[in-house]
């Protein structure tokens, strides 16, 4: 029998009524670019055999779903129940893209099941189906759309750029609450209209939401708890969550933050978000390999990036165990950060144990080769770091991370001009979800290179 993509004509209406758009892009009919939509995804994930779009309209399970919303049903899917978000065909980077059309089914499918957006039974993926502008580009520096995306990325839902888009990948993730509220703070800072990111305040231990009864109009509110839910999956159980204020300006809350308010009260008071007692640097959003390269191939920074599945069924970007074996080999497996403090300890192949880190993290492949056509798995990228040095710039404070960042970023300057002219600290520190202003960054440059 196969799968079936159930989508609700109002997506099809706005298809239609964008049909310019759809046309610009390769696409002549409404038909032509559904059929392309399930190509991805069947292309993307190996257990999808999708083989064709059915409107849902009349389905009851139809109402848990907004215009942007669709579901797979058919046979061999290894999941209760898989939802597929779609994005405003044609908007502007600035407007609310994500908030808009995701958080109605959010709402509904928590309505549904409080768990919605933490159980594995349910698989959630958005396919970006937005022109933004004219070229289809984001701002080089962090911005909006970058950020909303690494929210449901947090949010455990996948992310597919259907129309590419310059400058924004669809990989990265917010690994802690500090991490989300720098970023926040950063682009509040830059652009004034990022109103709602002022309304999360951490103290003591608790992030409180706060608003007034003037906000509470537009988008705010699915705007609000799209970014309180980021907030909430980015930090777990190490803080506590408050909405009473806002509670306290209502006598009944609306249906969004009524939902909010039930899932913070449901976080507080149980274990539902699984923890791990090991913490490793480890990449999940590539798949190592051992292919035999001949040396041309090995210096090719502009090879085409090649994919394979992962554990989890999705297809991810290939890197190449030997290359990373070469540059440890011929940095004597030393810690690029290495200095008399450091502690090293015998590998198995009886030479210290050192780490290959990709500097330009491999979350940004997609956009580097389409961008630049460069393999970010190259030995300009890849530095030798000692397990602490690795653990550092992922998992340290703020301060922590800028300052090995900032000498790693003086070190190997050359190296990453190669693949990218233009790089600079502030646009390597956004990479790690890091917002980093001029001024801050000149006074790092200038701290570390003496």
């Amino acid at each position: 029998m196969g799968q079936i993509l159930y989508i609700k004509k109002e997506f099809i209406n706005s298809i239609e009524d964008n049909i310019e758009i759809i046309i610009s892009q390769g696409y002549d009919t409404p038909e032509i670019f559904l059929k392309a939509i399930i190509d991805t995804l069947n292309s993307e994930y190996n257990f999808f055999e999708i083989l064709d779009y059915e409107l849902c309209n009349n389905d009851p399970e139809c109402k848990q779903y907004s215009q942007y919303s669709a579901f797979v049903s058919g046979d061999d899917l290894p999941y209760d129940k898989v939802v597929i978000f779609f994005t405003p065909i044609s908007t502007k980077i600035g407007d609310v893209i994500i908030e808009q059309s995701i958080m109605p089914t959010i709402y509904t499918q928590m309505c549904e099941d409080l768990n919605f957006l933490i159980d594995n039974k349910y698989k959630k993926i958005a396919v970006l189906t937005s022109k933004i502008n004219k070229n289809n580009y984001a701002p080089i520096n962090y911005n909006k759309l970058q950020m909303d995306v690494n929210s449901l990325n947090t949010l455990n839902i996948d992310v597919i750029a259907f129309f590419k888009i310059a400058n924004l990948s669809t990989d990265t993730k917010f690994n802690s609450l500090e991490e989300y509220l720098d970023m926040s703070n950063y682009l509040q800072r830059k652009m004034s209209s990022n109103s709602q990111f002022q309304y999360l305040t951490l103290k003591d231990g608790v992030l409180y939401g706060n608003c007034t009864s003037d906000h509470i109009k537009g988008q705010f509110t699915k705007s609000f708890c799209f970014r309180f839910l980021t907030a909430i999956f980015s930090g777990k159980h190490e803080y506590k969550y408050d909405i009473s204020n806002i509670k306290n300006l209502f006598d009944k809350l609306n249906n969004q933050f009524l939902n909010l308010d039930k899932f913070i009260n449901y976080v507080n008071s149980h274990s539902i978000f699984i923890s791990s007692d090991i913490i490793s640097p480890g990449d999940n959003d590539i798949v190592i390999m051992d292919d035999i390269l001949d040396e041309e191939n090995l210096e090719d920074i502009s090879r085409t990036p090649e994919r394979a599945l992962d554990t989890s069924g999705r297809m991810r970007f290939k890197v190449q165990k030997r290359i990373k074996d070469n540059v440890l080999h011929d940095a004597q497996y030393l810690c690029k950060c290495h200095d008399h403090l450091h502690f090293y300890f015998e590998s198995i192949d009886n030479h210290n144990y050192i780490e290959g880190h990709h500097l330009i993290p491999m979350n940004r492949q997609e956009e580097y080769y389409l961008d630049r056509q460069v393999n970010l798995d190259n030995k300009y990228n890849i530095i030798p770091l000692c397990p602490n040095c690795h653990c550092q710039i992922h998992f340290g404070s703020r301060k922590a991370r800028l300052e090995i960042i900032t000498k790693l970023f003086l070190q190997n300057e050359y190296q990453l001009k190669k693949l990218n002219t233009d790089i600079t600290l502030q646009l390597l520190a956004s990479y790690y979800n890091i917002g980093l202003d001029d001024i801050e960054a000149e006074e790092l440059l200038r701290l570390y290179s003496k």
